[in-house]
């Protein structure tokens, strides 16, 4: 997942073939509004894990 500019200009150094890449705004409250708020970036991981065999991530954070 990749936030924000700092983190998408790191892009290229990841390998691509069996990762997946999410990029949106970075989820602080200056710039959640401007993209990061309807990205779905946790369900979008998911799917992917779940469509290559992986579990998901609970990202519930009531433990």
């Amino acid at each position: 997942m990749l936030w924000g500019a700092k983190a998408q200009a790191k892009e290229s150094i990841i390998y691509k073939d069996n990762n997946l890449i999410i990029k949106s705004a970075h989820p602080s409250p200056f710039s959640a509004r401007r993209g990061f708020f309807g990205s779905k970036p946790f369900s979008r991981a998911n799917a992917f894990l779940k469509s290559n065999g992986k579990n998901e991530i609970n990202w519930n954070l009531d433990i």
